[in-house]
């Protein structure tokens, strides 16, 4: 990114940055993050529409180390030394946890899922692990040719909420800004050395490099003065991310179980005064995610739409595994995201001073440091 320019000042058009970050979910504030980071003193504004039932708010946090596609393995590679940042670690330590983890797969899946991995390895599960999985679950239904495996020293879990609030709350403190409320319609590129963003409310904001982090809303139109893109289409589609909720108790070391080739997993809720002590059971159950076949939602929608229909949805994948855990599955979360065709989040420049990171297709959490990390780099000079 450009040094922070000392001649530049708020005037008649709005407030001037360095940087402005459309989206304040795990994505932008990652954004927002890396460029203090890369650039102390630089001027900062997040702009966020305060839309209700984001992706971040509804995501389950789970950093899984496994990369489905090359996309996503540079996606990985490349945030591991933004994550490791011991600055960026200080801030989110309160907000993550680790689980242990069971995998059940056939061997193909198992083999593929062991060459993907990305900053750990992949090994045969410990009698202890599959003990414990069984203590809190029951025996789930395994195929002919499944095998059990673990991911060595767990699986991180993040609360991407209270992430991304953490993220942009140091932004402020060192000088940025946070505007709520009101949503960027247009970017004016035709201004020399930035460009004018225009917001729902009227303001505006001119900024020298701009970064779009709006998850799976469509961003805001741009163009130079009065040509602008037609096209108002964004370049992937919306899906429902749903999980049900298992309202049970479970022993305090009950560990994460995935079933890769069902698209399905359960991860232990966090509980209440129970979760962690010695022997002790956890109140907080335990979420079910699955894939939801639900396609081009409003991205408004959320935990309004969890309906007897997506109730049903998971419940018959569940009961595919571990038929034993329907009767006790509730109604839980539902949110939308943007998916690309095989789910490599987009990350590109529109427009010259314009980077875009977009469609993290459900996986925000894990790939947002690398997505960053490509965004900032498109915004260098």
């Amino acid at each position: 990114m450009t040094p922070p320019d000392p001649a530049a000042r708020a005037g008649a058009t709005g407030e001037a940055v360095d940087l402005a970050v459309v989206g304040a979910g795990i994505v932008g504030a990652a954004i927002a993050f890396g460029a203090l980071t890369d650039r102390p003193g630089s001027r900062i504004l997040v702009l966020d529409q305060g839309a209700r039932n984001t992706a971040t708010h509804w995501s389950l946090g789970v950093l899984a180390p496994w990369a489905a596609t090359p996309g996503q393995r540079a996606l990985l590679e490349r945030g591991t030394a933004r994550f490791r940042d011991p600055r960026l670690l200080a801030l989110l330590r309160p907000h993550l946890r680790r689980v242990p983890v069971l995998v059940a797969a056939g061997a193909p899946t198992l083999e593929r899922l062991a060459r993907s991995t990305v900053g750990t390895t992949m090994g045969p599960a410990s009698p202890e692990t599959v003990r414990a999985a069984r203590d809190a679950y029951g025996d789930p239904l395994l195929q002919p040719g499944d095998g059990l495996a673990t991911v060595h020293g767990g699986i991180a879990v993040l609360d991407t909420a209270a992430a991304a609030a953490a993220l942009i709350g140091a932004v402020v403190d060192a000088g940025g800004h946070q505007r709520t409320g009101a949503r960027v319609t247009r970017i004016d590129t035709a201004r020399p050395g930035g460009q004018r963003l225009l917001l729902s409310d009227g303001s505006t904001v001119t900024a020298r490099r701009t970064a779009l982090a709006t998850g799976p809303w469509p961003g805001p139109t741009i163009g130079a003065g009065p040509q602008v893109d037609p096209s108002g289409e964004a370049p992937w589609r919306t899906k429902r991310m749903a999980a049900l909720h298992i309202d049970r108790e479970l022993p305090a070391d009950a560990p994460m179980v995935c079933f890769p080739d069902d698209d399905l997993f359960l991860l232990p809720a966090p509980g209440g005064s129970g979760e962690g002590s010695g022997g002790a059971a956890s109140p907080g159950g335990a979420w079910v995610s699955f894939r939801s076949e639900r396609w081009d939602i409003a991205p408004a929608g959320g935990p309004d739409t969890f309906g007897p229909d997506t109730l049903d949805e998971g419940c018959r994948v569940l009961g595919g595994r571990l038929p034993q855990l329907v009767a006790a599955a509730r109604a839980g979360r539902a949110g939308v995201d943007g998916y690309t065709p095989d789910r490599t989040p987009l990350t590109d420049r529109p427009a010259p001073g314009v980077a875009r990171a977009a469609a993290a297709s459900g996986a925000g959490a894990r790939l947002c440091w690398g997505m960053a990390d490509r965004v900032l780099e498109l915004l260098a000079p």
